[in-house]
């Protein structure tokens, strides 16, 4: 194959999207929830919205509002799993003993009030020994913190009706402080995701454009505390001949996983991440992330970001000033695989790993 016209074709491609997507870096705003017809058109133009007042109705943020008081309340001692890693890492890249390894978090239970007290007082400590955070992605909000359950509606109305679900496949709730980043992934879900406290911060990138986030092949660990200090130990090779959450099990032990951090290239001026994509050179050592128009976006108290089904993305997060938490729900409704979408993007996959590897 003739790497310079795959390169050219895969240029050609996200110089398109970006075209047609004008402003590809921006996202938009709906003052008030959609119809099922109007969030049917949103899912088909498979971009970003963030949605305002799509909670007003629920206790959770209005009558019972989940301030650490409210929600100690409600759980007492009741053990929840907490992830626990040394730099709020869990689920991302990392390099031990001159290997990278996807690393998985060391779990273990905690009685909700002490894992509650623990997080706030780390929220103001600049580099606690271990980082917390609430992150079982098991539907945790019907089973281990059901007492929170009647605070949140079973499903989102208009999303249930436009997606034929009379019930999402998953609804979790997210606890932290701005210690934990989830590192670039993606979900096989259409996701609506509820900030209750605080602000989430997503970078997101659309599906095609893979070229941008590096992913490579790894081998899989899990970080293991013993006393204060962790160690990354590589899971054994039968365990990941699995699907991975947002990336792709295989049978020799690898899995992959985008290597990039993009609040690295969000760091950058913005004059030189503003320009236009035509206009971006060859010898640009971000040329295709840059290429592929990566969005940053705040979620604040209040408002509801859907996002689509395999757009990739990373999540940081600000503590509520007053509370020193911050606390998200999120709904998970199966995509449809049917169609050309799914193939599409598949596709793209393929052919970019040909280009980037050739």
């Amino acid at each position: 194959m003739d790497k310079t016209k795959s390169a050219k074709a895969l240029r050609t491609l996200l110089e398109s999207y970006a075209s047609l997507n004008h402003p590809p870096t921006s996202i938009e705003y709906l003052n008030s929830p959609p119809t099922p017809l109007e969030f049917h058109q949103i899912i088909s133009r498979n971009r970003p919205v963030i949605i305002r007042n799509a909670m007003t109705d629920w206790p959770a943020y209005t009558t019972n509002k989940w301030t650490p008081s409210y929600l100690s309340s409600k759980m007492g001692e009741m053990e929840v799993m907490v992830a626990e890693t040394p730099k709020g890492n869990a689920d991302s890249i990392v390099t031990h003993e001159g290997a990278e390894y996807f690393v998985k978090p060391h779990t273990t239970p905690h009685p909700f009030i002490t894992f509650l007290s623990l997080l706030q007082s780390a929220t103001t400590h600049p580099s606690p020994s271990t980082v917390l955070y609430a992150q079982s992605q098991d539907s945790n909000l019907t089973s281990e913190y059901l007492p929170l359950s009647q605070d949140i509606p079973p499903t989102i109305p208009w999303a249930s009706i436009s997606l034929s679900q009379q019930l999402p496949d998953a609804i979790n709730i997210w606890i932290g402080n701005h210690h934990s980043v989830s590192s670039l992934h993606k979900d096989p879900y259409q996701n609506l995701y509820g900030v209750i406290l605080g602000t989430k911060v997503f970078y997101l990138v659309s599906p095609i454009g893979v070229a941008g986030v590096r992913e490579r092949r790894v081998r899989s660990g899990t970080y293991v505390k013993r006393g204060n200090v962790f160690d990354i130990v590589p899971d054994p090779v039968s365990s990941l001949n699995q699907e991975g959450e947002g990336g792709e099990g295989e049978e020799d032990g690898m899995i992959t996983w985008p290597s990039i951090s993009l609040d690295e290239y969000f760091s950058l001026p913005e004059s030189e991440r503003s320009t236009p994509v035509e206009d971006i050179s060859d010898t640009d050592p971000w040329k295709w992330t840059k290429l592929s128009t990566p969005i940053k976006v705040e979620v604040k108290a209040g408002e509801m970001l859907y996002l689509p089904a395999l757009w990739y993305h990373q999540v940081a997060q600000r503590a509520d000033e007053d509370e020193g938490v911050c606390v998200a729900v999120n709904y998970w409704y199966d995509m449809d695989f049917s169609g050309p979408f799914v193939s599409m993007v598949n596709y793209v996959r393929d052919m970019t790993e040909v280009v980037m590897n050739s």
